[in-house]
């Protein structure tokens, strides 16, 4: 009898304060699953966009780089008229003349290319034209040539490099000795833009609005591209 008043007893379940514990336990635990979890998708939101924003700024800069590297003068036949490499430069765009290898089957050709920053559409764009050869050996080349910041004639090809870029000064120019060459409201000056010897390329990709947690993805390269043709 004693030991099923006991039983009877040790059967009357689990006390309000056992039951609170319990109740306390496993909303900690579920308090410190759920962080981790907002944790690991917040790093990994992260992650991603930075890998997606360093990709877009790593392939704007190589072809900038690439470009800017074999920028050169622009013979004519008469050897007294040379077309300096650089005709027109501001804060947000620059186009020059360059000597690239087109088609790897064909020698090195010269090309006007143009590189802008669009700051409404946020795109970086690559505009070309071809050269056309004034003489039967291809030796002297002619382009359209302007002060103004956009050439009227119809380009070769136009390229979108890069999107999501954040506006600001893309282009900063310097001299042989690497004083700064600051452009007025309409770019360079001739004077200066002969001068141009290297020119350092600031390029961001992500939130423009750097209050947004967004902008901690954002992604910023730099690069000083010096010209070697260009060497005096």
């Amino acid at each position: 009898m004693r030991l099923l008043a006991r039983l009877r007893r040790d059967d009357r379940g689990i006390s309000l304060a056992e039951l609170i514990v319990a109740m306390s336990v496993s909303i900690l635990v579920l308090a410190m699953a759920g962080a981790f979890f907002v944790s690991v998708s917040r790093a990994s939101s992260t992650t991603t966009g930075v890998d997606g924003n360093t990709r877009v700024a790593s392939t704007a800069m190589l072809e900038v780089q690439r470009m800017l590297r074999v920028a050169s003068n622009n013979p004519v036949a008469s050897g007294v008229d040379t077309q300096f490499a650089f005709q027109y430069a501001s804060a947000t765009s620059v186009r020059f003349f360059a000597y690239v290898n087109l088609n790897s089957t064909a020698e090195v050709q010269p090309v006007e290319v143009q590189f802008t920053l669009d700051p409404t559409r946020r795109t970086i764009v690559e505009t070309k034209w071809n050269g056309t050869a004034t003489d039967a050996a291809r030796t002297f080349f002619d382009f359209p040539r302007a002060t103004t910041p956009t050439l009227p004639n119809t380009p070769t090809s136009r390229l979108t490099l890069a999107s999501s870029v954040v506006p600001g000064t893309l282009f900063s120019y310097a001299d042989a000795g690497g004083t700064p060459l600051v452009p007025g409201a309409a770019g360079l000056t001739a004077l200066q833009l002969q001068a141009v010897r290297s020119v350092t390329v600031s390029l961001t990709v992500g939130e423009p609005d750097l209050s947004s947690r967004a902008a901690a993805d954002n992604v910023t390269l730099t690069s000083t591209v010096g010209m070697p043709n260009l060497r005096i």
